[in-house]
């Protein structure tokens, strides 16, 4: 019998895509039809509106295309360009991200800067209310070790990601809201690593990934 496991993936990754661009593009809808009903009178609320969900559009469809798709393997040029991507992406978001002391990585292992993309919101998700991320590196000569804290009001990993974040998660079980747990333990499998989860501080959740060179 074929094996229908890539589909059902590529399915809920296009759900989940299509629920982030859902409510800015609502917006840049409703922008529009508030100028088509009042005419000139409503463009100085309308035009802001439209620009700024625009502009969310877009920074989410960049970082998708790279978190997802396979340009995100070798495309991203330096750590620069991540951190590019990654402060689009929360720009107005309720959960901002700190970069603190960030070494100079001359080569990101082929691989590393996706996965590390796709850390950031599996790291955000834990915080429903908002809160803070702050990413780490420690380049070591064996291995690049990545480290994302989330940090806010009872951060938490939901039943349902946790057991996505399983190497032996089961496929059917899978959701919209927990693909992208799936997805970012499958790149760190590919990458023969894991992501270790250390929730023993009540108000901080910390992902780390080591990466071989």
């Amino acid at each position: 019998m074929p094996d229908f496991a890539d589909l059902r993936i590529s399915e809920l990754l296009s759900s989940r895509l299509c629920h982030e661009l859902a409510s800015p593009l609502g917006a840049i809808n409703n922008g529009i039809e508030m100028i088509e009903e009042f005419d000139d009178s409503m463009l100085p609320d309308a035009l802001p509106l439209i620009g700024s969900s625009a502009k969310l559009v877009a920074s989410r469809l960049t970082f998708y295309r790279m978190a997802y798709g396979s340009a995100g393997n070798q495309s991203i040029a330096s750590f620069g360009d991540l951190m590019d991507l990654a402060n689009a992406y929360f720009e107005e978001s309720r959960t901002s991200l700190s970069w603190p002391d960030i070494p100079i990585v001359p080569e990101m292992p082929d691989g590393a800067a996706k996965l590390l993309l796709n850390m950031l919101p599996l790291a955000a998700e834990t915080l429903p209310r908002g809160g803070l991320l702050t990413v780490s590196l420690d380049d070591g000569a064996a291995a690049l070790t990545m480290t994302v804290s989330a940090k806010g009001v009872t951060p938490r990993v939901s039943e349902e990601c946790g057991r996505a974040l399983s190497p032996n998660a089961l496929l059917d079980e899978l959701t919209p809201r927990s693909i992208h747990a799936y997805f970012v333990t499958r790149l760190a499998l590919r990458l023969s690593t894991r992501i270790e989860i250390d929730d023993d501080t009540e108000d901080r959740i910390v992902f780390t990934v080591r990466v071989s060179r």
